[in-house]
């Protein structure tokens, strides 16, 4: 008895110590955010009146929250359509055979090997209107940092080069695992690349493609180091994203109750994005 009882409870005791992580680090300040944005908070943390909506409808009334929500949407519209269609676009270059198939797997997946602040101070320098060697090589005179779409843009670029490497991996492996003998059948067929890539491999990488975007998604949502370290929101709260606001309110300025109600505002509408986009593709997505 003794011995079934602790074949039964083995697996509760291995997945324990993540689910007391889970609790701590996770779970917890979930709740307690939430329960932060109905009330005041002190400067110490400590919630002090229960105030309902209040925080929200000063929060939806403010042009900066506004701003931010504009700008997070901005960027989520040009961040994952243009980051899809790139790492896609490389994965099926690397799977391609050839002499030169290695190097393209290695150079692409080379902007995971450089860690994120290194890396936009890399493009802070090379971005630089004055210095920079993006303009310099292009013979431009584009204002990176002062002009408002010139920001924005140099934000699309900053967020596709962070996510490029994982992505790309996760195309390219399931790029691989397409059936070899199903794409010689309809190369025999007369079907063209274009045809081939619509309507067989396309189809069979539908989960990856899902996942992919449901992880872009997420991540245009919650962007904030790369405003933090190039743009600081600026120029003129152009490119100050919704998380980013709520650092700015809850670490920068104390204002724990506004900062709590953005972070929940953001879940709620990351949450509920992706919840339609999960619905959506029931029944366009096959599984094997």
């Amino acid at each position: 008895m003794n011995r079934r009882w602790t074949h039964k409870a083995r697996p509760y005791l291995l997945i324990l110590p993540a689910l007391i992580l889970a609790m701590v680090f996770s779970y917890r300040p979930f709740l307690v955010t939430i329960l932060n944005s109905f009330h005041t908070v002190s400067i110490m943390g400590e919630r002090l009146k229960f105030v309902g909506l209040e925080n929200y409808s000063r929060l939806f009334a403010s042009q900066s929250f506004q701003d931010s929500l504009s700008n997070t949407l901005r960027f989520t519209l040009f961040f994952v359509p243009a980051n899809m269609f790139l790492c896609l676009s490389a994965a099926l270059l690397a799977n391609r055979k050839g002499k030169l198939a290695t190097l393209n797997q290695v150079f692409f997946f080379l902007p995971l090997a450089v860690g994120l602040s290194s890396s936009m101070m890399i493009f802070k320098m090379i971005f630089n209107p004055s210095l920079g060697i993006v303009n310099h090589l292009l013979g431009l005179g584009i204002q990176w940092f002062n002009d408002p779409k010139a920001a924005m843009t140099l934000l699309v670029i900053a967020g596709v080069y962070l996510d490029f490497g994982f992505n790309f991996l996760l195309f390219h492996a399931a790029l691989r695992n397409v059936p070899k003998d199903l794409i010689e059948v309809a190369q025999i067929e007369g079907a063209s690349p274009f045809q081939t890539f619509r309507y067989l491999i396309f189809p069979l990488i539908g989960p990856t493609v899902v996942f992919v975007l449901i992880t872009n998604i997420k991540d245009a949502m919650l962007i904030s180091s790369p405003v933090l370290i190039l743009t600081e929101g600026g120029p003129f709260r152009s490119t100050q994203t919704l998380v980013y606001q709520m650092y700015l309110e809850g670490f920068k300025s104390g204002n724990y109750a506004v900062g709590s109600s953005i972070a929940t505002v953001v879940f709620l509408l990351t949450f509920s994005i992706l919840l339609i986009l999960m619905h959506l593709q029931r029944r366009r997505v096959y599984y094997q």
